[in-house]
């Protein structure tokens, strides 16, 4: 019984001992001697009310357009594979009182054990190469990364870390653990993240939280009214007397024609109306969409403050301007500094 037992137990062993095969595909910014590393700060201090519930995101990073160039590595496959982003590729431990997010086609993904299609494939290498001779594939992607509250928040007030390694770039095979090898995206300055007693409620008005800009006429020349307007005001409400400050980051819910340009959709069939709407304080002022706005400062013991605002409606593409109601849904978060 031993004697047949002893033969297979080596071969476990030497089993064992091989090494594991690595499906690696390394990915640089700017070629294959581009930079692996994109750092961030979060700037100012960001302020988390420990009154907000899980997953209220609370800092936004810049929209990153990257150009990555991605690559078969020395033991890659010669398959073609897709890229994803892999998040926390360190496998560290996360903050307290936050997690982290990616913002890619207008969704935001926290799930950090989920890895996030790109949708950009690197194709197959040809058998008659060798494999670091494999062609490099250029594309550009844009996201942005998120911070978002996570509960229980620390006891101490702290975050526990000053930086974090977010998101890495690499293949079908996961993560390659070559040094300098892939893209990876790292936030920095988390010890600026504090925590206050209280949060700010927002509201409309109009209470209704519509904007109602009647019959608008298609003329040869544009619309008539040349330029449909509508005033409202944000009405911010603290609990607390902490001082704070508050951003508005501001997100076309059916897409964005541009920077500043919300969609609006046709209200039968939800497709693009040609119409498009913008955002403005009082002043005149254009506000960006998908980028934090400032809103209001409350300084010790302000309770409320009023944000005076305007929105218009503008074509985006008159050919699609037909007739019938058209709608659209702007959603608005808080950063608070």
């Amino acid at each position: 019984m031993l004697n047949r037992r002893l033969p297979r137990l080596l071969l476990m062993a030497a089993l064992a001992m091989l090494p594991a095969l690595s499906h690696a595909l390394a990915c640089k910014e700017g070629g294959r001697n581009g930079s692996v590393m994109i750092t961030e700060d979060i700037g100012s201090t960001v302020a988390v009310p420990i009154t907000l519930p899980s997953g209220e995101i609370i800092w936004h990073s810049s929209v990153r357009t990257v150009n990555v160039s991605c690559y078969k590595d020395h033991n890659g496959l010669r398959e073609a594979e897709e890229v994803f982003f892999y998040p926390n590729p360190r496998k560290d431990s996360s903050p307290q009182g936050v997690q982290f997010g990616v913002m890619y086609n207008g969704r935001p993904n926290f799930d950090p054990n989920l890895r996030i299609a790109t949708g950009q494939v690197i194709p197959k290498c040809p058998s008659n190469i060798a494999l670091n001779q494999c062609p490099t594939t250029d594309f550009s992607l844009s996201f942005q990364v998120v911070i978002a509250t996570k509960t229980p928040y620390p006891g101490n007030g702290s975050v526990g870390k000053s930086q974090f390694e977010v998101l890495q770039f690499d293949g079908v095979g996961g993560i390659n653990d070559i040094k300098g090898s892939n893209l990876v995206y790292k936030v920095t300055g988390l010890d600026k993240i504090r925590f206050i007693q209280c949060a700010v409620k927002v509201s409309l008005n109009p209470a209704s939280n519509a904007l109602d800009f009647g019959k608008i006429a298609k003329t040869v020349k544009g619309l008539n009214p040349a330029v449909p307007r509508r005033d409202f005001a944000l009405k911010l409400e603290k609990t607390c007397d902490d001082p704070v400050k508050v951003n508005g980051y501001f997100r076309g819910i059916n897409g964005k024609a541009d920077a500043y340009t919300a969609t609006l959709v046709k209200k039968k069939d939800n497709s693009d109306s040609g119409l498009g709407l913008q955002l403005f304080y009082g002043d005149g002022r254009q506000l960006r969409l998908e980028q934090s706005e400032f809103l209001a400062e409350f300084f010790k013991g302000d309770r409320q403050k009023t944000v005076p605002m305007f929105a218009t409606i503008v074509p985006t593409n008159m050919g699609k301007v037909e007739e019938g109601p058209f709608q659209g849904t702007v959603n608005i978060d808080l950063d608070y500094i």
